[in-house]
């Protein structure tokens, strides 16, 4: 092993073991100690961040790979276990593995740059010709479609006729003007909610309190009163 893997693997045990007093003993001292650790395992990885950077063709936005590589310096210090594996070892592997995910993020993944991309154009009138398209047919899409379609409509329908119902029950209860504006509102906007439900059909049904069925059963008495055959937009 050369002299500076060496001078890596005493720099990485000397910033452990100052990492460790500060955890014990938190300070001032302890802090400076593995700041000072640190940036003399950062100043040896240098070089080796260097040459990656290079390697990965990143020597256009070198600060941005020196940014994610400090950050997988300081990760591979913190979690470097000794009896796994040596350093330059460990941490080669995570300098790499962030400067490919810079590389990817800024150029895109480069390996797929040179295939070749083959496109095959069908035609939906030979294969009709063919009688190869009855995989295109869904026998229940156009049941389903229509009561799609049925639901959506039965939808608007209830939405206008409670709609056109609240604002009729706004102007009556305005008219007797024993109730504030806000009260008005609130009472209405509740009383609307009530008879949207039931007026659509559900598997479950509402249970009710006795004042709730007399203002569902005013409410579909007037709509039914005043409904009439309209055009919905």
């Amino acid at each position: 092993m050369s002299a500076k893997s060496d001078a890596l693997e005493t720099a990485v045990t000397d910033y452990i073991q100052a990492r460790t007093a500060l955890d014990m003993a938190p300070g001032a001292r302890a802090r400076t100690r593995a700041d000072r650790a640190f940036a003399r395992l950062a100043e040896l990885a240098a070089p080796r961040i260097r040459y990656f950077t290079r390697r990965y063709g990143l020597s256009d936005v070198a600060d941005d790979a020196a940014q994610v590589c400090a950050i997988a310096l300081h990760r591979a210090a913190e979690r470097y276990d000794p009896a796994r594996a040596r350093f330059t070892t460990y941490v080669n592997w995570q300098l790499r593995a962030e400067l490919q995910a810079l590389r990817l993020r800024l150029h895109g993944d480069q390996r797929s740059a040179g295939r070749r991309h083959v496109t095959a154009t069908l035609s939906l009138e030979a294969m009709q010709a063919d009688g190869d398209d009855d995989w295109l047919i869904d026998p229940a899409a156009e049941a389903a479609t229509e009561q799609a379609a049925a639901d959506g409509l039965a939808m608007l329908a209830a939405d206008r006729l409670v709609a056109d119902w609240a604002t009729r029950r706004r102007a009556t209860m305005s008219r007797t003007a024993r109730h504030t504006d806000a009260r008005i509102e609130a009472r209405v906007a509740a009383e609307q909610a009530l008879v949207r439900r039931q007026l659509t059909v559900t598997a479950t049904t509402e249970r009710l309190s006795e004042s709730d069925r007399h203002i569902v059963r005013r409410a579909l008495a007037d709509i039914a009163r005043h409904a009439a055959p309209r055009k919905l937009h």
